[in-house]
């Protein structure tokens, strides 16, 4: 098959599940000479846009109301793009028809969905079922081109913007800082607001770090000797902050991953689950700094799932202290 020149990549949702999705774009960009790769995604997730060189162009599909592009209005988009590629990441039958009737040449898709005869190259992913992580199941979908980048990470680099707002945001103070994300966009379970503010308690009273509050939601609630940031970081400033610190504590969320594919150290916490677990959905360079209970997660969704609330602050501090220990060791011939 003749190599495509202009493709579009599909991912118009979460932040995580984009920044996971990232290497797709960059191993184009390595095995295919010359070859455009653009992305479709929401308005907020391509705040990061600036962060990634490895991407030639954004298409947002939502307005600034949140509402996505009509169908038409995709199918025009997708055809004054030029593209000669479509792969969906994320499958929906809109993008899957917005593709078919803008009459891209190549469109690459799943084979296990009512609307995959929109797609005229398919892949077989068993995501729930398979076993492997977000970011290999999405790399999957480049088989049909002949390619295979199974086992690459995200990378992202902090903008200059983004560190400078993050160093008036942080202050000379906090130059050896720890940062926390509380919160969660609903997508899956999160450890106990107390456990976090034990945690806190802890790291202040017994290492020589400061203790950031990242979480975007201003009405958190405050957090005793700490630097609470909630509501006053876009992305850029966010990744500014996250590549300053010497840690990042969270759940399964989006900033976990910036932070992951900055290089940042990070702990984190999963339930025991296969669809929601660290083996799918967990941070791949810092896989070592997870924790996730010895129980399996039977609950009946990520909105009830109470599962974390059995990882303790005493497990959580005796963690990041191993990660930060192995963080100052040397690496093997380095």
């Amino acid at each position: 098959m003749k190599m495509p020149k202009r493709i579009l990549l599909v991912r118009p949702d979460r932040l995580g599940d984009l920044i996971l999705s990232l290497p797709t774009a960059e191993v184009l960009k390595t095995e295919i000479p010359g070859v455009e790769v653009f992305y479709m995604s929401s308005r907020y997730a391509s705040e990061i846009s600036a962060m990634v060189d490895y991407v030639d162009g954004w298409m947002i599909d939502d307005g600034n109301d949140g509402r996505r592009s009509s169908l038409f209005g995709l199918v025009g988009n997708i055809e004054r793009g030029g593209f000669d590629c479509l792969i969906e990441l994320k499958p929906s039958w809109r993008t899957a028809a917005a593709g078919f009737l803008a009459r891209v040449p190549v469109r690459i898709g799943t084979s296990r969905r009512a609307y995959s005869l929109f797609y005229n190259r398919r892949v077989n992913v068993p995501r729930k079922s398979s076993g492997s992580h977000q970011t290999d199941l999405e790399l999957a979908h480049l088989k049909p081109l002949g390619i295979d980048g199974t086992g690459l990470n995200p990378r992202l680099k902090a903008t200059s913007g983004g560190l400078a707002r993050a160093a008036s945001l942080v202050g000379s103070k906090y130059k050896s800082y720890i940062v926390m994300h509380p919160g969660s966009g609903g997508s899956s379970p999160n450890w106990p607001r107390e456990n976090y503010v034990s945690l806190a308690a802890s790291i202040a009273a017994n290492t020589g770090f400061k203790v950031v509050i990242s979480n975007h939601d201003k009405n958190i609630g405050e957090f005793e000797n700490c630097l609470n940031l909630g509501g006053r970081t876009d992305l850029e400033t966010l990744a500014g902050v996250l590549h300053g610190a010497k840690l990042f504590v969270s759940g399964s969320t989006g900033p976990l991953h910036l932070a992951d594919a900055l290089g940042t150290p990070c702990v984190s916490f999963f339930p025991n689950r296969e669809d929601i677990g660290a083996v799918r959905w967990g941070p791949r360079r810092n896989m070592g700094g997870v924790l996730t209970p010895s129980q399996l997660c039977r609950c009946g969704g990520p909105g009830s799932c109470r599962c974390l609330e059995r990882i303790s602050a005493a497990e959580a501090f005796n963690k990041i202290s191993g990660v930060l220990k192995a963080a100052k060791s040397p690496s093997v011939g380095g």
